[in-house]
């Protein structure tokens, strides 16, 4: 597959600062350069056109070929890049996935893939959400289940105590129902997309969602977990030694 194009956070900056005031000119920017180009050829008069065509400097410009046409230029316009992008992949890994449009109702118009993947002999849900406006893809790995109301306040302030010293990515639950879910997102415009990223972002979130099985898992099934901080890290740690002590070793216990 071939690279995304990448832009600088110096030209982020720039296209901020000269964009058109009107709605009108603000719609017109998001057309490709490619487009532009071909729009101002075609309107000039036949003429011009002619007389351009017999300048000496046209004789040795390079025509690229499809292998060199970015990944943006090589699909239809009304397709979705970056989410075909991500299709593409998954049936290059051979991985069955499942793809939900966007809902008429969702003003960011996201696209969205879901897939369940295997860790540790922890299977896990693993959702990519795309906003082709805005060149975001989130990545999300979902807890095979709830937390419970009685545990949802313990279950907050461990979260909160976690993202506060977390680098990447965070986590997050909904208490409507007690999902818990590691997100980890990237800037496509900013950071370009490749196999490379994808894997890397993949991984890291399989990674941490495994890591927070094993700790919301412990959580569960701690019964009436305390609210206070320190007390509720002992009675996880008790419950993680209780799951592991009587492992089988190489050593005598």
């Amino acid at each position: 597959m071939s690279q995304f194009p990448k832009i600088s956070v110096w030209q982020k900056i720039k296209q901020l600062l000269t964009k058109q005031s009107t709605e009108n000119n603000d719609t017109a920017k998001p057309q490709a350069s490619s487009d532009a180009a071909a729009s101002d050829n075609s309107a000039q008069p036949e003429s011009v056109q002619n007389e351009e065509s017999q300048q000496p400097q046209n004789a040795n410009r390079h025509v690229p070929n499809d292998d060199e046409l970015p990944f943006f230029d090589s699909i239809s316009s009304d397709a979705t890049p970056i989410t075909d992008f991500i299709k593409g992949y998954f049936e290059q890994k051979q991985w069955h996935y499942t793809y939900y449009a966007p809902r008429d109702s969702d003003l960011q118009q996201s696209h969205h893939l879901s897939l369940r993947m295997k860790n540790k002999d922890i299977d896990c849900g693993y959702l990519f959400r795309v906003q082709e406006q805005n060149h975001f893809l989130a990545v999300y790995g979902i807890l095979p289940f709830l937390i419970p109301e009685s545990h949802q306040s313990a279950a907050m302030l461990l979260i909160t105590q976690i993202n506060y010293d977390m680098i990447i990515g965070n986590l997050e639950m909904d208490i409507n129902d007690g999902e818990v879910r590691y997100k980890n997102a990237i800037d496509i415009e900013a950071l370009g997309l490749d196999e490379d990223i994808i894997e890397s972002l993949l991984q890291s979130v399989v990674a941490m969602t495994t890591v927070s099985f094993e700790i919301f898992s412990d959580l569960i099934n701690t019964s009436d977990p305390s609210n206070d901080l320190p007390t509720l890290l002992e009675e996880l740690r008790q419950e993680a030694q209780s799951r592991t002590f009587f492992l089988p070793t190489e050593f005598v216990q």
